[in-house]
């Protein structure tokens, strides 16, 4: 007999009869980081643009700036060579590499807290709660965490082309929107605009309005060109890197099956047709697709260099399970101790196809970051059944 097969009453059942011996507290909480972490539903996308690898004690040291664990990552040292005649001399060059500390922190879930008696009113197995809310839960944040990170490193790229200091926001002048690329106000280095987006944008539009901001299009096949070729560079700083990957959602994933002929050929456009498109690679370049919508918000797609340009993401506690009874309450939670860092932030290249900017600390901008870049950690994941609303059909009375 599978646990498929069992009622959801049986098995929160057994579960409370097991919750009442320190043995079996242990072996719940074994089963279940188990059986939750094998029916993820989506996995975290942070964890395959990055090299998620595990770490003990031994690899970490104490920050002298907090009482909490840090790794020392190193960037490898700069090196040229030269010129000379046959009496030349080298110039001397001390190398040394750069070094930064990565911190730790904990994604934790929320704790779930029930009575002895109200858990064998559901008929709702508590294995099917915990892998659905705990573990996906901690895996958006992983997401949300990492895509911050990206949107930080793009606009990093944006201020140093710029000659802005890291730490000094970026104004309208010099906002990465598509009138100020079309009037040659914005570099675009760490990001482009799409093609559609600039051909709907007036160069002197010095409005919201007028520049049209909040209008989004279509990602189109040249659009993805001039991402890629953001690593290959003009020869100036950022440049010499390759694309490895690119993130993009399922809203514009589904644009992909609506390019032309043109811009895919007679068989793609035949297949797409009838079983969209079905291909692990595009334009020679590996896709991760996500749902998470509200992390990966639509008219952004992100691209990366390969892992060993860009970052990491470290793991010191994998996901624990903790479960507990007090008297007749029991209570459940996990969490995981991580350390996600970008250490070459020209890794990261952006896409956005849609007009306005989300790089500026302008009135205008408010808009644009509510409707672009991820929602607050409290906001993920918001429901969407009514059923607490009532809105739940068939019902006595619908019209």
């Amino acid at each position: 007999m599978t646990t498929q097969s069992v009622p959801g009453e049986v098995l929160n059942e057994l579960f409370l009869n097991k919750m009442g011996t320190a043995e079996g507290k242990t072996k719940i909480a074994a089963l279940a980081g188990d059986y939750i972490k094998d029916r993820l539903r989506e996995d975290s996308f942070a964890a395959k643009v990055l090299n998620k690898r595990k770490v003990n004690r031994s690899e970490l040291q104490v920050s002298v700036n907090h009482d909490y664990l840090v790794k020392i990552c190193e960037i490898e040292p700069q090196s040229r060579a030269m010129s000379m005649s046959f009496r030349g001399q080298p110039t001397v060059n001390y190398y040394t590499g750069d070094r930064f500390e990565v911190p730790f922190h904990t994604v934790g879930s929320q704790r779930f807290e029930q009575t002895e008696q109200e858990l064998m009113a559901y008929s709702m197995p508590i294995t099917q709660i915990l892998r659905r809310h705990i573990v996906n839960d901690i895996a958006e944040i992983h997401d949300s965490v990492f895509l911050n990170h990206s949107e930080s490193a793009c606009q990093a790229l944006q201020k140093d082309a710029a000659g802005i200091a890291l730490t000094t926001a970026l104004v309208d002048a010099t906002a990465h929107n598509a009138a100020n690329v079309n009037a040659g106000n914005c570099s675009q280095v760490g990001k482009v605009k799409g093609n559609d987006a600039l051909a709907n944008t007036v160069a002197a539009a010095t409005t919201p309005a007028a520049s049209n901001e909040v209008l989004n299009f279509a990602v189109q096949k040249d659009d993805m060109i001039k991402l890629f070729k953001l690593f290959t560079g003009d020869g100036t700083k950022g440049s010499r890197l390759r694309c490895d990957q690119f993130l993009i959602n399922d809203t514009d994933f589904e644009d992909l099956n609506a390019w032309a002929l043109s811009d895919v050929g007679e068989k793609l456009v035949g297949e797409s047709t009838t079983d969209g498109f079905k291909g692990k690679t595009l334009i020679g370049r590996k896709f991760i697709r996500t749902l998470k919508t509200d992390i990966l918000r639509v008219g952004n797609i992100y691209a990366y260099a390969a892992p060993e340009f860009l970052g990491g993401f470290l793991v010191l506690n994998n996901l624990q399970f903790y479960a507990d009874k007090e008297r007749n309450r029991i209570s459940f939670e996990a969490w995981e101790d991580i350390g996600m860092y970008f250490g070459n932030v020209a890794g990261v290249r952006k896409l956005e196809t849609y007009c306005g900017a989300v790089d500026s600390t302008t009135v205008s901008s408010d808009t644009l970051q509510a409707l672009r870049l991820p929602v607050a950690e409290t906001s993920l994941g918001l429901k969407n059944n009514l059923v607490a609303e009532g809105g739940t059909y068939p019902t006595v009375s619908q019209f």
